[in-house]
């Protein structure tokens, strides 16, 4: 290749929403140092992702799930779009978007096919499902030339379930994208003012401690197990819920139903800004059966709040037991209680001090502009080793 012209990179996630929010601003950056192209499902966050980035998006319909029919059409699609872009780097995120571009870049002779990986799905699954989870994880690898784990965990796990024999390395200490810790700041402009609307609104009085849930009400997060440690809670315990139902595993409607009544849990929906709702909070719990290496806790952290979280991937990496949180075993509604209650009684002085560590810890580990340049010496590399 020639030095007179640009490396072309193509960006590739299942859904406009990962652009939107968690790789927000990556694709700007960039695109000072690269020719950069993004690809995604059609949707309404399309145009927003264009102008937050001042890039032009591609759409290849994708989604999520298994469905053979409709990925052979999304590869395709993908085939055609990258035949014309003609990039050197092809970097797909999320399974699905893995699945379609690795076997569309592949097909159509993309020299730098790239996959990272983010929450594993077939750890958790059983029976057929978790071979048909693992067969496409392993063709996914198959086509791609380089595999990255977004943590520890999930390298583990593609190494123990024998997915890829290829060379497996984590960017920085993990995560995908960053924090805008001036952003996710309990300092930041308006935060204060917000969360004290919000207390106001809920009726909270002052002595209240605070719980707080981010994320989609789904099966696989632990409400159900949330819920039941809550409730054995005393009355001065107030759990908020940032984050609407997911349709797509979504939590009985016995709990919906529960939820919806309990006095001192408030469903707050989907926040377009969660900063006000973890500036409220005292701790934020993520029981989670599974993740990559969740957004939430590093904003969290950033926010200056310790966390309550299972011992799973990404969150382990993230969370040490007596310096910014704690953590207990997956689906283990008891012990959760445990650490609710052992959080309540924690002096409000060293809850403080483990907050000031989460922040300096995400400060120093999981800075976005940090990142943001690790992902440019990546791509560099990778051209180096061409």
């Amino acid at each position: 290749m020639g030095s007179d012209r640009r490396l072309k990179i193509v960006l590739v996630t299942t859904v406009p929403d990962t652009l939107a929010s968690i790789l927000i601003g990556q694709p700007n950056y960039l695109a000072k140092h690269f020719d950069v192209s993004l690809v995604t499902s059609p949707g309404s966050l399309v145009e927003r992702v264009e102008q937050n980035e001042g890039l032009s998006v591609r759409t290849v319909p994708m989604e999520r799930g298994i469905n053979p029919f409709k990925d052979l059409i999304s590869i395709w699609h993908m085939w055609r779009t990258l035949h014309r872009l003609r990039p050197d780097i092809v970097h797909s995120y999320t399974p699905k978007a893995g699945l379609v571009t690795m076997v569309s870049a592949w097909l159509c002779g993309v020299p730098v096919r790239v996959h990272t990986f983010t929450g594993l799905i077939f750890p958790t699954a059983t029976g057929v499902k978790q071979k048909i989870l693992i067969w496409v994880d392993r063709l996914i690898c198959a086509c791609a030339t380089h595999v990255v784990p977004e943590g520890l965990g999930v390298q583990h796990d593609l190494e123990s379930y024998r997915i890829t024999g290829k060379p497996l390395k984590v960017i920085g200490h993990g995560n995908i994208a960053g924090v805008d810790t001036e952003h996710f700041s309990p300092e930041a402009v308006g935060v204060r003012a917000a969360a004290a609307e919000l207390r106001a609104r809920l009726k909270l009085e002052p002595q209240a401690m605070v719980f707080c849930f981010v994320g989609r009400l789904n099966k696989d997060k632990g409400v159900v197990e949330l819920c039941a440690a809550f409730d054995a809670l005393p009355e001065q315990a107030h759990l908020l819920l940032a984050g609407g139902l997911d349709h797509s595993a979504p939590i009985s409607d016995d709990l919906q139903k529960k939820i919806k009544n309990h006095p001192r849990i408030h469903a707050l929906g989907f926040m377009e800004d969660i900063r006000p709702a973890l500036h409220l909070a005292n701790v934020l719990v993520l029981p989670s059966y599974r993740e990559g290496f969740p957004n939430v806790v590093l904003q969290a952290g950033s926010m200056a709040l310790p966390v309550i979280s299972t011992d799973i991937n990404g969150c382990n990496e993230i969370i040490e037991p007596g310096f910014n949180g704690w953590l207990v075993p997956p689906r283990d509604a008891k012990a959760l209680m445990v650490a609710m209650q052992e959080a309540m009684q924690t002096p409000s002085s060293s809850r403080k001090e483990m907050g000031t560590s989460a922040r300096s810890r995400v400060q120093q580990w999981f800075e976005q502009r940090q990142h943001w340049e690790r992902m440019k010496l990546f791509y560099q590399g990778l051209l180096s080793d061409r």
